[in-house]
Order: C-alpha cells, then sequence, then structure tokens
C-alpha cells in the first residue's frame, strides 16, 4: 500500500512538473547590451538611453516551439532606411508572452514582472520544453504595451521632434526551467544559442510626396498591363 502511495506521489509530482509553466530569465548582460544608431539603416552609435535622463524603452518576449526563424529569418532586425519595417508580430508561428521588460541602465534592461528568484514566467510553455526565442524592442514613445506597439506599427504617428527607435534580435534556443529540477536558462548570452545584444534603429517614414509618387507609379504600371 505504502509503495503504491509513494508511486502515485512520484508521478504526480513529475506531472505537476511536466506541466508548469516554464521560466527563463529575461534580461540582459554586460556583454549583450542593446545599442541605437543615429541614421536610419546605419550602424549602432551607442547604447540605449538609461531609465533616469534619458528615452525609455519596453522589450517584448516571443517564443515559438515551431519555428526557428521569423518571417524567414533568424538574424536580429534593425528598422530600415525608411518606412517601419516587417516585425515578429506579423508571423503566426510566434507566440508573445505579454510580459515586457524595461531598461534599466545604458544598454541593459530587466523583466518589469520578475518572480521572487528572478526569473519570468513564460506563459503557454511547459517546464522543460525547448523553444526559440525572441526579444522585440521599441522605444516609450510608440506606446507601453505590446497592444500600443502594433496598433502604433498599423499606422505610425510621428511627432516633430522626437525620435522613434524599432530592433529585434536574432533568435536564441532554450530549455525553459522550473526553478528546480530543470535550471531557468538565461536567454542572453554571447554564445549561441544565446542571444546577443541587437540595435534598435531609428524609425522613418516615407514623405507624403514620397509615397504618393510610390502610390502614382503603381496605378501606371497597372495601367500599362490592362493595355497590354
Amino acid at each position: 500500500m505504502k509503495k503504491t502511495i509513494l508511486t502515485i506521489a512520484v508521478l504526480a509530482s513529475a506531472a505537476v512538473s511536466t506541466l508548469a509553466q516554464g521560466l527563463v530569465i529575461f534580461n540582459n548582460t554586460s556583454t549583450t547590451r542593446l545599442s541605437t544608431n543615429a541614421a536610419p539603416g546605419g550602424a549602432a552609435t551607442g547604447y540605449d538611453s538609461a531609465a533616469t535622463g534619458g528615452q525609455n524603452f519596453y522589450y517584448a518576449l516571443f517564443y515559438s516551439t515551431a519555428s526557428a526563424t521569423v518571417n524567414g529569418s533568424a538574424s536580429a532586425v534593425v528598422a530600415p532606411a525608411s518606412g517601419v519595417g516587417t516585425w515578429v508580430t506579423s508571423d503566426s508561428n510566434w507566440t508573445a508572452n505579454n510580459v515586457l521588460g524595461t531598461n534599466t541602465t545604458a544598454g541593459r534592461f530587466a523583466s518589469s514582472s520578475p518572480n521572487a528568484d528572478g526569473s519570468t514566467t513564460v506563459q503557454g510553455l511547459s517546464a522543460g520544453t525547448t523553444a526559440n526565442f525572441v526579444v522585440l524592442a521599441w522605444s516609450s514613445n510608440i506606446g507601453s504595451t505590446l497592444a500600443s506597439f502594433e496598433s502604433w506599427l498599423a499606422s505610425p504617428n510621428l511627432v516633430a521632434g522626437q525620435t522613434y527607435y524599432i530592433g529585434e534580435s536574432a533568435v536564441g534556443s532554450q530549455t525553459a526551467g522550473n526553478g528546480g529540477s530543470i535550471p531557468n536558462p538565461g536567454l542572453f548570452g554571447t554564445v549561441s544559442p544565446g542571444i546577443s545584444g541587437f540595435t534598435l534603429g531609428l524609425v522613418t517614414v516615407p514623405e507624403p510626396g514620397t509615397m504618393a509618387l510610390a502610390a502614382l507609379g503603381g496605378a501606371s504600371l497597372l495601367l500599362f498591363r490592362r493595355k497590354k
């Protein structure tokens, strides 16, 4: 009888461990800092600003067990020289964790909702599951939530005198921990499959005149094809 009870207890414990939400360390290190650039599409020119005395930034965590690429690429993404770009929010293979991080000191950020042990819970991902991870980052004048980021992206509102930044990390892979028998992994690291530092790019949107010319060109091409 005692052996039966013990066996049931062990199996129940294993089941709970398997079904437990996965845990990760959602912050970067001094060797994987995050940067910004001064020219659209240009190289990094400095670390993102500190939370005090500079612009704030938000960092959203995404995971996927089905894909190792985002929109066909595993590399980090910087906002392009024109327009706002395409981001992980447009790839249905990736799930938003709805957990944000905020910058602490220049080039560094930490989870906005850490657990007591410093880990962050990955909602929907069981402990012991290996998944791919990507971090999406943007400046606080775009919005303070992922929903506000997506809303802004659909209809960018640029205010004169302000600078807007968006960046996306390369894809990293880790096994979610459980705070005990399965160690909680750090997502950032200088060695693969850790996520290295990345650049948040300055965002610009084509001027109305440029957009009008592009539309006119498209209409002319369509008319030409119809005649042909």
